[in-house]
């Protein structure tokens, strides 16, 4: 089977494997979450080092060797996150709301932006003012659409959502729209070709994480996020693992390109 073919198809396969292991839980609550956030922290950790491995193919200071390198510490703090989350739950200890937790993957964010926005620049993306407009307003009308269903609950249930808890879920949401703007206009530009196969899965990665992010950031708002508790969990934690499995992809894709080869006449 074609690279092409494979790295989709082990993806679709590890996301239905643990959807199929989210609906039926064997072995209960404890070990899905276990699981969940192992996966998490193992594919993270898999997107930082290949990442920045990927950055080693570019000489210094060339654009694409600090896109990779930004997005490759993005995906370190990610996955020392998801890691101190796991060593939370070893020693038994609860995890407070925010905590360092949350607070190295709100860093993650920022260098990753730094990247897509890098790449985006690099790439000389060529679209119209009515393309980046449609796209701002798809993007504004989500954002104002989720706050005003967590507004309407928050204003329904005062004193049930603490100020930092609401101040935290804004900026997952808000970082996680304002990253995916920035890769769906990249997206809209790339045409599939060879050299941009890579970057295909990463913003694929960013759009998976804006989505783990709504409904997050909802459920959160609302006291309804648990892991393996409902869909919307589900539709947050399928879409983390996917983002995380769609970096490496990228960064494996990356490590593998070969460009053909230029016949002389």
């Amino acid at each position: 089977m074609k690279q092409d073919r494979l790295i989709p198809a082990t993806i679709a396969g590890l996301l239905a494997g643990y959807s199929a292991w989210t609906i039926w839980q064997p072995g209960g609550s404890a070990v899905l979450l276990h699981l969940t956030h192992s996966l998490f922290a193992a594919g993270a950790w898999l997107a930082a080092i290949l990442a920045l491995r990927a950055s080693r193919m570019f000489e210094p200071g060339v654009s694409s060797r600090r896109v990779w390198i930004l997005f490759g510490a993005g995906m370190t703090a990610l996955a020392t996150s998801e890691t101190l989350w796991i060593a939370y739950h070893l020693v038994g200890q609860p995890i407070p709301y925010p905590s360092l937790v949350d607070i190295l993957w709100g860093i993650g964010f920022l260098p990753i932006l730094a990247s897509l926005v890098l790449q985006y620049r690099a790439l000389h993306v060529q679209l119209s003012r009515r393309q980046k407009l449609l796209v701002l307003v798809i993007y504004l009308g989500l954002l104002l659409l989720a706050l005003f269903v967590s507004l309407g609950y928050i204003l329904t249930s005062p004193g049930e959502v603490a100020v930092v808890q609401l101040l935290v879920g804004a900026y997952y949401l808000i970082g996680s729209l304002g990253v995916a703007f920035i890769a769906t206009l990249s997206l809209m530009y790339l045409r599939g070709g060879l050299v941009a196969r890579p970057w295909v899965y990463m913003v694929g990665s960013i759009l998976m994480f804006a989505i783990a992010g709504l409904a997050f950031s909802f459920g959160t708002w609302t006291n309804t996020y648990a892991t393996g508790s409902n869909f919307l969990s589900a539709v947050s934690d399928v879409s983390y693992l996917a983002g995380y499995l769609l970096a490496a992809a990228g960064g494996y894709s990356q490590l593998t390109l070969r460009l053909p080869a230029v016949k002389e006449e």
